[in-house]
Order: structure tokens, then C-alpha cells, then sequence
């Protein structure tokens, strides 16, 4: 029969540094949102439900369709890599969060057989 007291797990460092990549993924997906619907959706449905296939086909250099154009084409070359690193991020701190449940577990069975006498003494 093991007697002592048993002393707790200390907490790894992921518990310590995975709320920290949770929250940098989710800031960086709500701005990558945030982006989109500010930046790309209303250049997109100006570009193309304001103006005719014909009138974009033929504007001229320097025009504002032109602008666009190119805010639609060079947005998404940034935002898309953006939008996933805060998912990477965000799964990662999750990853740490599990990855912590075996530190915590490593001395249960210690922790067991130590109280499981005194509460059979009690009878709880």
C-alpha cells in the first residue's frame, strides 16, 4: 500500500501558450472576413453588376473599372494565405491543448492508489 501525499503535474508550457494561437487564428480569420465583405464585395458586385460585360471588355487604361479589376485579382492573393495561417494558427493551439491531457494524466494512477484506502476507510 503507497502512502504519501502525491504532488500534482505541473502544466506543461502548451497550457500556458495555446489560448495565445486560439486567439491569433481567430483574429486573423475575422479579419480576413472583414476584409472580404469590405473591401472585395463591394468592388465585386460594383464591377460586375454596375456595368455591362461590354463596358469592362472595353475600358481604358487608368479607368476605374480597371481598378476594379485589379483589386479583385490582387486581394485575394494576400487574403487567401492570410485566412489560412488563422487557421493553422487555431488549430495548432488546439493540437496543444491535447496534447497537454497526458501530462496531466501522468501521475493519476499514483493519486488513485493513494485515496482509494482512505476512501474505502470512509466509506464514500
Amino acid at each position: 500500500m503507497t502512502t504519501g501525499t502525491p504532488t500534482p503535474p505541473k502544466p506543461g508550457m502548451e497550457l500556458k501558450i495555446y489560448p495565445l494561437f486560439t486567439l491569433v487564428g481567430w483574429i486573423l480569420i475575422l479579419v480576413s472576413l472583414f476584409i472580404g465583405l469590405t473591401v472585395l464585395a463591394p468592388s465585386a458586385a460594383s464591377y460586375f453588376g454596375d456595368n455591362a460585360k461590354a463596358t469592362r471588355d472595353v475600358a481604358t487604361v487608368g479607368s476605374d473599372l480597371l481598378g476594379q479589376l485589379e483589386t479583385l485579382k490582387s486581394t485575394p492573393a494576400w487574403l487567401e494565405p492570410l485566412t489560412f495561417l488563422g487557421v493553422a494558427s487555431f488549430m495548432t493551439g488546439i493540437a496543444l491543448a491535447f496534447s497537454s491531457i497526458p501530462k496531466i494524466l501522468t501521475n493519476r494512477g499514483e493519486v488513485l492508489s493513494v485515496c482509494f484506502p482512505i476512501l474505502v476507510e470512509k466509506g464514500e
